[in-house]
């Protein structure tokens, strides 16, 4: 440092004033690179977080509509966790303007290996096309609780990956008017699944 201050004391002015605006554009070009650099690493491991289910095949075994469930989601963080988000993780399921489908369907990932979470699932309307390949839809549905088939019977799915084609029964609460929806994994999206009317006010 010292030997680029005498460097610019022995310079004419013009010259000392080429070298700072050079340096001003090096540091202000290097701030927008690392911002660049950060915004593309940070899309990368958005895409690549949905990217084991891409191109995915669904085989709808059943949906049906369900009342909205008594007790919140085995999901949902307890208030001791110290990721408990206040107003999401408390928030109660029988929000106004839902209902509940449960859905049993094979979801068969394009590679034979690929890991995936089931308890990462959500829904979207199926006409739903992103303006933005890491844009996430306003009207996402929420999964409220998911179940394994395992040995010919349904089990409770913990928060870890699976790999390959598995069973699944899915409970999600969906915004009213949606009928036809599609599954998301973050921000990738596969499958279409025809919903029937939900039930009755006196019934939820």
């Amino acid at each position: 440092m010292r030997a680029l201050i005498n460097l610019m004391l022995n310079l004419p002015w013009w010259t000392d004033l080429i070298i700072v605006g050079a340096l001003i554009a090096l540091f202000y070009g290097l701030k927008v690179y690392i911002q660049w650099k950060f915004d593309k690493i940070v899309r990368e491991a958005v895409l690549e977080v949905g990217a084991s289910l891409k191109n995915a095949t669904v085989e709808v075994h059943s949906v049906e509509a369900k009342p909205a469930p008594a007790g919140k989601s085995p999901y949902d963080l307890d208030e001791e966790d110290e990721e408990f988000a206040e107003g999401i993780d408390d928030a109660p399921w029988d929000e106004p303007g839902t209902h509940f489908y449960s859905i049993d369907a094979t979801i068969t990932p394009e590679q034979p290996e690929a890991q995936w979470d089931p308890t990462a699932l959500a829904l979207v309307p199926a006409d739903y096309v992103p303006d933005d390949e890491v844009e996430v839809s306003e009207r996402i549905c929420p999964l409220h609780s998911a179940e394994l088939h395992v040995n010919g019977a349904f089990r409770p799915a913990a928060e870890q990956a699976v790999s390959g084609p598995q069973r699944v029964r899915l409970l999600f609460a969906v915004h009213d008017e949606i009928r036809e929806v599609k599954f998301a994994l973050f921000v990738t999206y596969f499958g279409r699944v025809q919903l029937p009317a939900p039930l009755p006010a006196a019934m939820k």
